[in-house]
C-alpha cells in the first residue's frame, strides 16, 4: 500500500500541514525536534516526497554521502580528501558525516542522506554488523561502497587491503630483528580490520613459538595506544606492534615517560602509513595502506555505478607494503 503524507503525519504525531511544509523546505518555524520526527517517519515508512521523485526523473542530485567512523584519524581524513578531489572534478558535492563508530548515528546519517536523495554513499570504517543500513540503501537502489572495514553482511562493493597479511608482515619484521618479546596493541572485534591485523600477529608469533602479549582497546586513538603501551612496557617487551599508526603515537609518549628510547630500548612498528609518521621522532616503520590508490579507485567505482545503475561490484583487495624507517633495530643483547 502506497505511503501518503497522511501516514507520515500520523507516525510523527504532527499535522499534515507541518509535514508538507517541512518536505517543501518551508518549515523554518518548526523546531529541530519536529524536523527530526518527520524525517525519521519518512525514513521508517520509506516515503519518497514528490519533490525528490520529480528530481529523480529530471536529473541527479550530484551529491554523494561519505560516512566515516572517526574523522580525527588522519588515515580517514587523507582518504576522504583523495575521494573528494576526484568527485569535485566531476561536479559532485561530498556530504561528510562523522559517526564515531556509533550505530545510531550511522543509521541517522543514512536516513538523512536518503532524505536528501544522494546519488551514492561511501561507508568508511563503519560498524561491521550494519545489515540494516545496507538493506536500506539496496531498497532505494542507492550505490554504496565499503572502505577499510568489511561488513559481515556484504561480500561485494568493498575496497580493502589484506589486514591479516599486513599483521603477519609487521610481526615477522620484528622477529627478523631478533625480537621475541613482542607486544601487540589492537582493538576489539568491533574494529574487524584491526582485529585481523592482530590475528596476523598471533599467527606469526605462533609460527616461531613465541608467546604473544596482546592488549586490546575499545577505541582506536592516541590515548588508548598510550595506556596499553604502558601495560606492555611493564611486562618487559622489547618491541611493540601497534595495529594503527594513530595508536603508535601513544606508544611513543608512554615510552618517553618511562625513559625508553626508540629504537635503542624499544622497537615500534605501526600500520597505515599516515602522513604524520614521517615527522615522528624517530620516523615510524609501518605497513603502508595505498591510501591514494584506494581513494581514486573508490571514486571511479562510484562514478561508474552511478552511470551504469549497477549496484553490485566485486570486492577489490589492494596490496600493502612494509615501509622501513628508523623505529626498528636489531634487538640489543
Amino acid at each position: 500500500m502506497k505511503v501518503t503524507i497522511k501516514d507520515i503525519a500520523k507516525e510523527a504525531n504532527v499535522s499534515i500541514t507541518t509535514v508538507s511544509l517541512i518536505i517543501n523546505d518551508k518549515g523554518q518555524r518548526f523546531s529541530e525536534e519536529t524536523h527530526a520526527r518527520v524525517k525519521t517517519a519518512i525514513a521508517k515508512l520509506d516515503y519518497q516526497p514528490h519533490y525528490f521523485a520529480k528530481n529523480l526523473n529530471k536529473t541527479k542530485s550530484n551529491t554523494i554521502g561519505f560516512i566515516v567512523s572517526e574523522i580525527t584519524n588522519p588515515f580517514f581524513a587523507e582518504l576522504a580528501k583523495v575521494i573528494e578531489d576526484v568527485l569535485v572534478e566531476q561536479g559532485y558535492l561530498v556530504l561528510l558525516c562523522n559517526s564515531s563508530s556509533d550505530r545510531e548515528r550511522e543509521e541517522r546519517y543514512v536516513d538523512e542522506m536518503l532524505y536528501r536523495f544522494v546519488d551514492g554513499v561511501f561507508l568508511a570504517g563503519t560498524v561491521s554488523d550494519n545489515a540494516h543500513l545496507l538493506e536500506k540503501l539496496k531498497k532505494r537502489k542507492v550505490p554504496y561502497i565499503l572502505l577499510d572495514r568489511p561488513s559481515e553482511y556484504s561480500q561485494t562493493n568493498g575496497i580493502f587491503i589484506d589486514d591479516f597479511a599486513g599483521g603477519v608482515e609487521a610481526t615477522n619484521y620484528l622477529i627478523t630483528h631478533q625480537h621475541q618479546a613482542i607486544g601487540c596493541i589492537t582493538a576489539n572485534e568491533h574494529f574487524s580490520n584491526i582485529h585481523q591485523r592482530a590475528q596476523g600477529y598471533l599467527a606469526a608469533m605462533a609460527s616461531q613459538g613465541n608467546t604473544p602479549v596482546v592488549e586490546i582497546a575499545d577505541e582506536v586513538n592516541e590515548y588508548s595506544g598510550y595506556q596499553l603501551a604502558g601495560k606492555l612496557l611493564d611486562k618487559g617487551v622489547s618491541a611493540i606492534f601497534a595495529c594503527s599508526d594513530i595508536m603508535a603515537f601513544g606508544v611513543y609518549k608512554a615510552a618517553a615517560e618511562r625513559g625508553f628510547k626508540i629504537p635503542e630500548d624499544l622497537s615500534v612498528i605501526g600500520f597505515d602509513d599516515i602522513n604524520l609518521t614521517h615527522f615522528m621522532l624517530p620516523p615510524l616503520t609501518t605497513i603502508t595502506q595505498p591510501t591514494k590508490a584506494i581513494g581514486e579507485h573508490a571514486a571511479r567505482q562510484m562514478l561508474e555505478m552511478i552511470e551504469t545503475g549497477n549496484l553490485v561490484v566485486p570486492n577489490t583487495v589492494l596490496d600493502i607494503a612494509l615501509k622501513t624507517r628508523s623505529s626498528v633495530i636489531m634487538k640489543q643483547s
